[in-house]
């Protein structure tokens, strides 16, 4: 009997302690998870290779000008200002 009164107490301080454990996500684990959510489709890239837009991009050869400043008399044919000023 006495042996029982000196485990019950220990026993009982063992089954309380587990309700304290912590199981809360690693450190940046909520916004590794929010980002992942936000993500409509992750492999977007991936998955529209295939389609190609088709046209000569007239319409935005507007666009093109008032970016780069330059004008129809500076451009020959269809020669791409942004990749021109990257090989600068």
């Amino acid at each position: 009997m006495n042996q029982l009164i000196k485990v019950i107490p220990v026993g009982l301080f063992c089954i309380f302690s587990l309700g304290c454990v912590n199981n809360a996500p690693q450190l940046g684990g909520h916004v590794a998870k929010l980002k992942t959510e936000q993500v409509y489709n992750p492999n977007a890239s991936i998955d529209n290779l295939g389609f190609v837009p088709s046209g000569s991009g007239e319409r935005m050869e507007g666009a093109y000008q008032t970016y780069t400043g330059k004008k129809d008399s500076d451009l020959k044919g269809t020669d791409s200002q942004v990749l021109d000023s990257f090989a600068e």
